[in-house]
């Protein structure tokens, strides 16, 4: 609207600049043919000198003109800028989106739906040798984050967020507690607006507080994005690192090529 107000301001003045000219161009031709005695007329239009500070309005209106103009070029130089960024915006939304959607068919296909913690080893890679300890897992906790999960695979994604920390309160030594923390990492991530603190907060969480869970390397991996989108590089890349040193081998290594990938196309 601004910009629209601009423009027409602009016309408007060169409107006033055009009527102007036209004012001082020409003056009439005088007929003294009747009662009066005749006398030659010419015919030659009689120059009209502009009163006192005509010239100098016209140009005051010139230049303010050029002005308007100007301003109008700036602004819609500022407003493709902005739909430049948005784009962006839009772009690495949609990224983020296929990431999850993603992880949701493959955790569509695990049984149950949170990730079997008794399969996979655990940090290191050497958890398999010791057995994992066995949570009994109580009726209502399942069903609990069942609904939760279940808001996610129908994309109510902040109603999702709202129903894991619930979870994570009333099940904190749950067996699907540690998955809740991963998802509501992710979750930060794709709703709007997005919440990069509080997924660094909840990943950190994850990987201080279950040190063996077979999501750890999927949440340092997660983590160091996470840094990178908050502008801290080197942080980025060092949690990067550790999960390509710690997780190439093993049934863990896709979250280090995702690391490897990751720092291949931004570092």
């Amino acid at each position: 609207m601004f910009i629209r107000l601009k423009i027409n301001t602009a016309l408007m003045v060169s409107a006033v600049f055009v009527y102007s000219n036209a004012s001082f161009a020409q003056a009439p031709i005088v007929d003294a043919s009747v009662g009066a005695p005749q006398v030659a007329v010419s015919a030659t239009p009689i120059a009209v000198e502009p009163v006192s500070g005509g010239n100098q309005g016209q140009g005051e209106l010139f230049y303010q003109l050029q002005i308007l103009q100007q301003e109008v070029m700036e602004l819609r130089g500022t407003v493709e800028e902005q739909a430049y960024q948005l784009k962006q915006l839009k772009d690495q939304s949609m990224e983020r989106y296929i990431d999850l959607d993603r992880r949701l068919g493959q955790a569509a296909n695990a049984v149950p739906t949170a990730v079997n913690t008794d399969s996979d080893s655990g940090l290191n890679g050497n958890a398999g040798n010791v057995a994992p300890p066995v949570i009994m897992v109580q009726p209502e906790e399942k069903t609990a984050y069942d609904r939760a999960y279940a808001l996610v695979t129908s994309r109510r994604f902040d109603d999702a967020l709202e129903a894991f920390k619930q979870f994570v309160i009333d099940y904190p030594d749950g067996k699907y507690a540690p998955n809740s923390f991963y998802w509501m990492g992710e979750l930060y991530q794709v709703i709007t607006p997005q919440d990069l603190e509080s997924a660094r907060q909840v990943f950190t969480q994850l990987i201080d507080q279950y040190p063996g869970h077979a999501k750890i390397p999927d949440a340092m991996y997660k983590l160091g994005k996470v840094y990178f989108l908050k502008g801290n590089r080197s942080k980025s890349q060092d949690l990067l690192d550790q999960v390509i040193a710690d997780y190439s081998t093993g049934s863990n290594s896709s979250a280090a090529n995702k690391a490897r990938q990751f720092i291949n196309a931004n570092f």
